[in-house]
């Protein structure tokens, strides 16, 4: 290559390095800045908070990633049916998976990390489980499988459902088994539906959540095991009735593509699901409800967007907590934050902790990838003394 041509490369090369932050620059003193936002990383001291702060704002305030980067992913999608770092395409038409909970399955486990989580999962829900305890609280911990654990033949050709897939989460059952923390192994109940009934569909296509069935069956096998304490009672007069009901749902894993027009590019899905309803008094026929009054309800639900679905959006009151109070014929409380099941919920609980009045039991439930994935980790949260 001459001379010539090797000038004319190295200049586009640090051209094209440099045109995009320059401009950018421009473009936010000319939108009314007093300086380009670059130069802020410049005014605070250099913590981890602080850098992942100004990466977030620079990609949100960038004219590049909010203009350009949507065409190419849209040209990317199609040319090469290419669906972008958070979505996979699955083995079956229509099917498609988070790819966070595909890699909690194929990653080493947490503990087998060179540089595990600040927080360990397994002290944290110990400590939680000793702290209520001391209030006469029990705690059970339901980790809910993924996708891919439940549905993997439709992730890729060749592979069964089987145990085997959802080794991590049976290895923190075990953990907190050997700690005395009481757990649900809801994949084996999944499983075991799946064995005798293969056609049954438990999650949704294009989301990465449970279908209105897979939320019941949760209901089911919690309610199952609560009916065996000593302290259930069933009511004399049934307080809930159920219907089956079919919503039109739009994936959310589509939606996290950020491919242009992906509403008309990706399928919505029809999913039954089962709605509960007041059976008598003056909310007779009117959609579940919580309980108003926290000392209502014997049993309290910690949980993230599984427990959300159906239960707060379309058609509400379907949800596995709202099954859960229907299976059981109680009032059933809730502390529900997306994605925050791993941290969020328990800092909730701590900042109005008479939530607990009344309680029996607390079931945690969280989607299993929050073992490693969980949003801000897995903090050790104080529940105040009672005084």
């Amino acid at each position: 290559m001459k001379r010539a041509q090797q000038t004319v490369l190295l200049g586009a090369f640090l051209a094209l390095i440099f045109v995009v932050p320059v401009s950018q620059a421009i473009l936010d003193v000319r939108g009314g800045e007093s300086r380009p936002y670059l130069l802020t990383l410049f005014t605070r001291a250099p913590s981890e908070k602080n850098l992942r702060d100004f990466e977030d704002n620079l990609e949100r305030g960038s004219y590049y990633e909010q203009t350009i980067r949507p065409l190419f992913q849209l040209a990317r999608y199609r040319a090469l049916g290419e669906l972008g770092e958070k979505a996979l395409r699955g083995a079956r038409p229509g099917w498609y998976y988070y790819a966070p909970g595909v890699r909690y399955l194929v990653e080493p486990f947490y503990s087998e990390l060179t540089a595990p989580p600040a927080n360990d999962p397994v002290a944290v829900i110990k400590d939680l489980a000793d702290q209520l305890a001391r209030r006469g609280i029990a705690l059970w911990v339901m980790p809910v499988p993924g996708k891919a654990s439940v549905h993997p033949e439709r992730l890729r050709r060749g592979v069964s459902p089987d145990p085997a897939v959802g080794a991590h989460t049976r290895r923190l059952l075990d953990a907190l088994a050997r700690r005395g923390v009481t757990t649900l192994d809801l994949l084996q109940v999944f499983l075991e539906v799946r064995r005798r009934h293969p056609e049954r569909v438990l999650y949704m296509r294009a989301d990465t959540h449970w279908t209105g069935e897979g939320a019941r069956l949760a209901a089911e096998a919690v309610a199952s095991r609560i009916k065996e304490l000593s302290w259930y009672r069933r009511p004399d007069r049934p307080l809930y009735t159920r219907k089956r009901v079919t919503v039109t749902r739009r994936g959310d894993v589509p939606r996290m593509t950020q491919i242009p027009g992906h509403e008309r590019l990706f399928a919505a899905e029809r999913v039954p699901c089962y709605r509960v309803f007041f059976a008598g008094g003056e909310q007779r026929g009117e959609p579940y409800e919580e309980p108003d009054e926290p000392a209502a309800s014997r049993v309290l639900v910690l949980g993230d967007s599984f427990s959300r679905v159906f239960e707060h959006d379309e058609p509400e009151s379907a949800g596995w907590i709202s099954n859960l109070a229907y299976e059981l014929q109680q009032p059933v409380s809730a502390i529900v934050n997306d994605g925050g099941a791993s941290t969020l919920v328990r800092q909730e609980l701590a900042r109005d902790l008479s939530v607990l009045e009344g309680k029996k039991l607390v079931v945690w439930a969280f989607v299993e990838r929050d073992v490693r994935f969980g949003l801000q980790g897995w903090q050790p949260i104080e529940l105040e003394e009672e005084k």
